[in-house]
């Protein structure tokens, strides 16, 4: 898929639904992802079978989250400045542990 088409299916859903309805659920598959991610993490210590079965999961809420985080964006501004700032802060955290 293209970028365009994808931020047109992004935008597309703002319009249709709202704003506040777009948040509600971005916090919802956050929510969704972070059960997810915890159910692993259990088993992972319990049974390798379902942690491996439980990976599909994770991955799904990924990409359900990575598209309601596009759409937050749409509605509350680009991150690209926030972003740069933050992983410059990491990687000299980093480079002060070696």
């Amino acid at each position: 898929m293209t970028d365009d088409r994808r931020k047109e299916i992004e935008g597309r859903a703002i319009r249709i639904y709202g704003e506040n309805s777009q948040v509600d659920v971005a916090i919802e598959e956050m929510s969704e992802l972070t059960k997810a991610i915890l159910k692993y993490r259990r088993a992972e210590n319990k049974n390798k079978n379902e942690a491996e079965y439980l990976e599909d999961d994770i991955i799904e809420e990924i990409a359900d989250v990575q598209i309601m985080l596009d759409q937050m964006r749409i509605i509350f501004g680009d991150t690209s400045s926030q972003e740069e700032y933050k992983l410059n802060r990491l990687w000299a955290r980093m480079e002060a542990e070696t």
